[in-house]
């Protein structure tokens, strides 16, 4: 064996493990490498027949032989080393084939999942959130008008209670009020609610002000003289 011809070879010139190590420069843990045949500690193949040659030049043996028997014994006790790129990158490419062929079969069912759950959200922001309200006329929140009863009109959702200053106002198929409001002279305001099922409201506030059309001249009361 390599080590039993290192170590023979080390004690006929007397020498110790240190003294192999100070002259040759490699290092004293590297040197009872060698000498216990303790392969799995040592460097790569390169580095170690750089040291066995320093070491037979101390020893005077011939490096050739040395270096012999050494690739011998470490190839009778390592074991070969395995090269598993290619089973490692052909099992890559099965595994992700496998994966993208595995998520493509449930993809269906995944977006019927993401269909009900977008539907589940949507119906409870229509269920617990705020009522849709919208006031189509008047449009701005301060208006002036002449016109008396004043036409408020607007916009609800179903399953929805819209009240127009206490008075409950029904919506048409199409999701559509109105109502004809009477005013009093001056401001008047106009509160708009709409109330779902769970009692979640949602109000407009419109401000009009009524002014009466002044009568015209041709219309006055004409006193009659006989």
């Amino acid at each position: 064996m390599f080590s039993e011809f290192l170590c023979k070879k080390i004690e006929e010139k007397s020498f110790s493990a240190e003294d192999i190590s100070r002259l040759t420069g490699v290092s004293l843990a590297h040197i009872i490498a060698l000498m216990g045949g303790d392969y799995s500690n040592l460097p790569a193949h390169v580095f170690v027949k750089g040291y066995l040659k320093k070491i037979a030049a101390i020893l005077e043996v011939d490096h050739e032989e040395l270096w012999s028997l050494y690739f011998k014994d470490y190839n009778n006790v390592m074991p070969p080393p395995v090269d598993l790129l290619p089973t490692n990158r052909f099992e890559t490419n099965n595994k992700l084939s496998h994966q993208i062929l595995k998520t493509l079969r449930y993809l269906p069912i995944i977006i019927v999942i993401i269909t009900v759950i977008g539907f589940i959200l949507f119906q409870s922001r229509i269920l617990f959130g705020e009522p849709l309200l919208k006031v189509t006329n008047p449009l701005f929140e301060n208006t002036q008008t002449s016109d008396n009863p004043f036409m408020i009109e607007g916009e609800g959702q179903p399953h929805t209670y819209i009240n127009i200053n206490g008075k409950e106002v029904y919506l048409s198929d199409d999701g559509k009020f109105s109502e004809a409001v009477q005013l009093k002279e001056g401001f008047n305001e106009i509160i708009i609610q709409a109330t779902n099922r769970i009692g979640k409201t949602k109000t407009i506030t419109r401000q009009i002000y009524f002014e009466s059309p002044s009568p015209s001249p041709l219309s006055s009361p004409v006193e009659l003289k006989y």
